[in-house]
C-alpha cells in the first residue's frame, strides 16, 4: 500500500507526466476535441467503461485522467466577463492547512465549461480541517439588464470540513438556457471586515439534454452509472452530484475518478488549482 505521504508527490508526478504527453502529442485525424484556451488544444482518451465495483477497486491505485469518468465540452460558451477571486485558498483566517479550499468545476478564462441539466443544480466544493469555524456564504449570480453579474439568492451556511454540497431550492427563480450563472462560495474570516473574506467563483450554464444522455441514464441504475453518464457527455454539475457524499467505495472512487479529469482537464495558467484537486483526490482516496 502507498503511504499517504508519497500520494501527493505520486499524484504530482503524474499530473505531470500525462500534461507533457499532452502536450508533446498530436491530436489524431477523427479524435474528439476540445479547446481550454485559444492557443492550445487536448483531447481524452476515448474508451469504452464501465464503473467499478466496490469488490473491484485497487485501494493503491494512483488515478490518472483518461476522460473516463469527465469530458469537458467541445463547444463551450465564450463567458462575459472576468470573474471574481481572491486568489487566497489557503491560509489566511484556515492557517497552515493540509488541503486548499477549492470548489469545483470546469474553467478557463475565457470559456464556460460547467453545465446542468437541472433547473435546481447541486454545487460541490470541499474545505480543510481547521481549529476554528467560520460563517460560509453560497451565493448565485446572473447578469442583470447590463450583462452585468448581480446575486439573485444567497444562503448562510455552516463550516463543516470536507465535502460540501448546497442545492438551490424551489423558492430560486427557474433558470434558464443561454444564461451565464456565476456561483461563489465565500469564507467570512471576519464579517465585520469583507474584504478579509475568502472567495471562489466559477461559470456554469443549464443546457438541455442530449438524446445520447437521456439513453445513457435510462440503463444507468446506480449513482455511479448515472455519474459517468452525465460526466462523459460534459455536464459536470449533474455528474458530481451524484456522488458529491459517497458511501460506498464504488462511489467513492467515482468521485476521485471525476475529480482526477477535472484536475487534468484544467489549462496550464490554472496548474495551482490542479495541484490543489490532486491533492484532495489523495487525501480523500479510500
Amino acid at each position: 500500500m502507498i503511504a499517504p505521504q508519497y500520494r501527493s508527490a505520486l499524484l504530482r508526478f503524474t499530473s505531470f507526466f500525462i500534461l507533457s504527453s499532452w502536450y508533446l502529442s498530436p491530436v489524431s485525424d477523427g479524435a474528439p476535441q476540445f479547446n481550454t484556451v485559444e492557443t492550445n488544444t487536448y483531447h481524452h482518451a476515448q474508451a469504452e467503461f464501465t464503473p467499478p465495483d466496490d469488490a473491484d477497486i485497487d485501494r493503491d491505485s494512483i488515478i490518472t485522467s483518461t476522460g473516463t469518468y469527465f469530458r469537458p465540452p467541445t463547444d463551450p460558451t465564450p463567458t462575459s466577463a472576468p470573474r471574481t477571486s481572491t486568489g487566497t485558498r489557503r491560509g489566511g483566517c484556515l492557517g497552515p492547512t493540509a488541503t486548499a479550499f477549492t470548489i469545483f468545476g470546469p474553467n478557463t478564462p475565457d470559456t464556460i465549461l460547467g453545465r446542468t441539466t437541472s433547473e435546481s443544480p447541486v454545487f460541490v466544493w470541499h474545505l480543510p480541517e481547521i481549529d476554528a469555524t467560520f460563517p460560509i456564504i453560497f451565493r448565485l449570480l446572473a447578469p442583470d439588464e447590463n450583462d452585468i453579474p448581480i446575486p439573485i439568492y444567497e444562503s448562510s451556511l455552516t463550516y463543516s470540513a470536507g465535502f460540501m454540497t448546497h442545492q438551490l431550492p424551489p423558492s430560486v427563480a427557474t433558470l434558464s438556457t443561454g444564461v451565464e450563472y456565476r456561483w461563489q462560495v465565500i469564507i467570512e474570516c471576519n464579517p465585520e471586515y469583507p474584504a478579509q473574506a475568502m472567495l471562489q467563483e466559477l461559470s456554469f450554464e443549464v443546457v438541455p439534454g442530449t438524446v445520447e444522455l437521456s439513453q445513457a441514464l435510462a440503463t444507468a441504475t446506480t449513482a455511479t452509472e448515472r455519474a459517468v453518464a452525465y460526466g462523459q457527455a460534459g455536464v459536470w454539475y449533474d455528474a458530481i452530484a451524484q456522488v458529491a457524499q459517497a458511501t460506498s467505495l464504488g462511489e467513492q472512487e467515482t468521485r476521485s475518478g471525476l475529480l482526477t479529469d477535472l484536475a487534468m482537464s484544467l489549462p496550464p495558467e490554472s496548474d495551482q488549482i490542479r495541484q490543489d484537486i490532486l491533492e484532495i483526490v489523495a487525501a480523500t482516496a479510500p
